[in-house]
């Protein structure tokens, strides 16, 4: 992203994620992301079984209501998710290149209920809800983790999950998917305080050093990068959610300082979206500071299927993502 990275007092950028190598670091001499609520289990996100917490009106333009009934159809819950939902990260492309969004998903029936453990094992051996995401991974059979007093996560995944081999910044962003999934799953679990910082250890089979993807050599703390984030998010209604009836709130997030994004309601038919047709759009405003900014709005729609999308100018092209939603 072309904004200033909150989350380091030096801009690194995706080819320069890595930190510094060798033993624990001391607390000043890390850079660690906040726990910031779009990007933690405080944010709005689908239930998946009941409606949102209405929110404020956010911006200029921006509404908020109730919202409908909301449940999950079999796209939303997959089946054997049964637990708690926890925070997923997954890549996906975005205005021509790739970045991190995030889904909630259920966890798994028989899950450890060590919540990092669990959001690392979905991550690798789960497909995400999105058809638009994907996850470089491989099935892990073995993930665990521990947090000290100081929030650092210690995270010990099996060698199986770096099947195959990625360039270096394929593998970085791999490796940013990683430390955003278990932050986030370390911060919705209540293991991390809000507003306190949280950086990563990763060991492989219990050894540090590993060289991840055979790109990536995973020594030291690792932080967050906001420069790997999509510029924008739908947080609300996640991908393949039911609305039963009454009125739509769209809820989202966007990683810039921008005042304001466009959005459009399409029908699908067979599955695809119709350009020429859509059911509603418009310009919705966004509230927040430079780092990122969140926007909601409201729409009715008829029974039906429909795909979402939040747009935004993204370094001379256009960032987007979408989410489709049934309308029973």
């Amino acid at each position: 992203m072309s904004e200033p990275d909150p989350l380091r007092t030096k801009r690194l950028g995706l080819g320069g994620i890595l930190l510094v190598t060798g033993a624990v670091l001391v607390a000043g001499a890390v850079f660690v992301a906040p726990a910031v609520g779009p990007l933690d289990g405080t944010a709005v996100t689908t239930d998946l079984t009941a409606a949102p917490t209405p929110e404020p009106t956010i911006g200029s333009g921006t509404t908020s209501s109730a919202g409908a009934t909301r449940t999950a159809d079999t796209a939303s819950s997959p089946a054997g998710e049964t637990g708690p939902l926890v925070p997923v990260y997954w890549v996906g492309e975005s205005g021509g290149v790739e970045r991190l969004f995030r889904e909630f998903r259920r966890s798994p029936a028989g899950a450890s209920g060590d919540a990092i453990s669990d959001a690392v094992h979905l991550m690798t051996s789960e497909d995400p809800l999105d058809p638009d995401y994907r996850s470089p991974w491989s099935p892990a059979s073995e993930v665990s983790s521990s947090i000290s007093t100081d929030n650092v996560i210690t995270l010990d995944i099996s060698a199986d999950a770096f099947d195959g081999q990625l360039g270096e910044d394929e593998a970085l962003l791999a490796v940013q998917q990683l430390i955003y999934t278990a932050t986030a799953a370390a911060s919705d679990a209540g293991l991390i305080r809000g507003g306190e910082a949280s950086s990563v250890i990763v060991l492989v089979d219990a050894t540090a050093g590993y060289r991840a993807f055979g790109s990536v050599d995973l020594g030291g703390e690792w932080s967050r990068d906001a420069s790997v984030l999509a510029p924008v998010w739908i947080i609300d209604p996640q991908e393949g959610v039911g609305l039963d009836a009454g009125t739509l709130t769209v809820h989202g997030v966007v990683w810039a300082p921008r005042s304001s994004a466009t959005w459009s309601i399409l029908p699908l038919q067979r599955g695809r979206p119709d350009p020429g047709r859509p059911v509603s759009e418009g310009v919705v405003g966004i509230g927040g500071d430079d780092a990122a900014g969140t926007y909601s709005f409201s729409v009715d729609l008829p029974p039906g299927r429909y795909e979402i999308t939040v747009s935004v100018p993204f370094e001379g092209r256009v960032a987007a993502d979408s989410s489709t939603v049934v309308v029973g």
